[in-house]
């Protein structure tokens, strides 16, 4: 398993309220939803290379302003023969302050996608 840090960037969408977050330089082959509000995206090789989240505001009690001005993105991607776990530590500047925000999700990994251990992180 890879337990290198690999970096990432993100995108806001305040008009659908969306927060993409991708590995760079991965085409997306597939999707995997975790919850309503939360999905995966795969490459060809079924590997982790991003991860949507739908309704952000409401999700993480954030402003789009602020998601629009994230400050770091830590991000644990864990699979194993039983479950997929992903932590997001969200550190958003709110009212002149910064703010830890979390979205956590863990789900059943009955579609067989392979092991994986990343930790990534917002490009500094």
């Amino acid at each position: 398993m890879n337990n290198k840090l690999n970096s990432i960037n993100y995108k806001y969408d305040d008009t659908v309220d969306a927060l993409m977050i991708k590995v760079n330089n991965y085409a997306h082959e597939s999707t995997v939803p975790l919850t309503d509000d939360i999905i995966m995206d795969l490459n060809k090789k079924d590997e982790f290379i991003g991860l949507e989240i739908l309704d952000a505001s409401k999700l993480l009690d954030a402003s789009p302003e602020s998601l629009k001005n994230i400050i770091a993105i830590d991000l644990i991607v864990k699979v194993t023969n039983y479950q997929i776990f992903i932590s997001a530590i969200f550190t958003l500047p709110i009212h002149n302050h910064e703010e830890i925000k979390v979205a956590n999700t863990t789900l059943i990994n009955d579609i067989n996608i392979p092991l994986m251990d990343k930790k990534l992180v917002t490009a500094v």
